[in-house]
């Protein structure tokens, strides 16, 4: 049997044996409006997320105007959503004071930086940056955890970034995902938690874009370490990802789902089972 290894951010340990983490990722279904921020701070706190992640950025170092012709489009949008500095600070300051775990999708080095400045947890290494090796260099020479989102990146990009941590010892856990917003819950494919647990050693989870709360139970019962849904507190939002994002209803819907999953799941060794004692009395004495 394969010895996967754990993780630690803040109090929460992530592995196997240990509660599935429930991550709920405001990213920027705020809209950059700091009360709102807030607001979601405080919801998603509330409903039962054992982590918050926030998106930290400079919009103009997110996307590479030359090499894609959509990227200044993009990037005008980010920007609409962009906090300065010392108000982005007071949002990670109000999340600890409600006692919120938090860290973040750090786009550039400056906001690495940043980051790491206002004590985030973890890393987390977006789909669109797993290429990004000058980013992941950045990252890893803070020796935090780091949270790699797998969607669209091949086995030999994975290889590529997760050699770039060991350089540093930086520990990881790897997501599944599809890069789809939103996603159908056909497309899940979460047979690759399977194959992401046999090939690597660390900790994997998944993150889901399916509307509502039925695929992350799954995901658990494929043997998901970690659960992050994009959370909002007002759906009817057609910007950013709110129109696909949960809600406080809906988070606590989905830590429930999860926790009676674990339940579900039990052992895995082969033993006698208690609820088996019952049947031992009928049972056929071995000859």
């Amino acid at each position: 049997m394969r010895i996967r290894k754990e993780v630690k951010l803040g109090k929460q340990i992530i592995g196997d044996g240990f509660p599935v983490c429930v991550v709920a990722e405001l990213g920027v279904n705020h809209l950059g409006d700091f009360n709102l921020a807030k607001e979601m701070i405080y919801a998603a706190h509330e409903a039962g997320a054992d982590l918050l992640k926030f998106q930290t950025y400079i919009s103009e170092k997110r996307y590479d105007r030359k090499s894609n012709p959509k990227g200044k489009d993009f990037i005008e949008m980010v920007s609409k959503w962009e906090f300065p500095r010392d108000k982005e600070a007071q949002l990670w300051e109000y999340a600890k004071s409600i006692g919120a775990s938090v860290f973040t999708s750090a786009f550039d080095e400056e906001s690495v930086q940043f980051a790491d400045e206002m004590g985030t947890l973890a890393y987390k290494l977006a789909a669109f940056e797993v290429v990004n090796h000058q980013l992941i260099h950045a990252i890893a020479k803070k020796r935090k955890p780091v949270i790699i989102s797998r969607g669209m990146a091949s086995e030999e990009e994975i290889r590529a970034a997760i050699s770039i941590l060991d350089q540093y010892n930086s520990p990881y856990i790897i997501l599944h995902c599809i890069s789809s917003y939103p996603l159908e819950k056909k497309d899940s494919h979460l047979r690759m938690i399977h194959t992401l647990r046999e090939k690597y050693e660390c900790p994997v989870g998944h993150s889901d874009h399916t509307p509502g709360t039925d695929i992350p139970p799954l995901a658990v019962a494929a043997g998901a370490n970690m659960i992050e849904k994009h959370f909002t507190i007002h759906p009817k939002y057609r910007e950013s990802d709110n129109f696909f994002s949960i809600t406080p209803d809906e988070l606590k819907d989905l830590v429930f789902k999860v926790r009676q999953t674990e339940k579900y799941m039990g052992r895995g060794d082969i033993v006698k089972i208690d609820a088996e004692k019952y049947m031992w009395s009928f049972r056929r004495h071995a000859k």
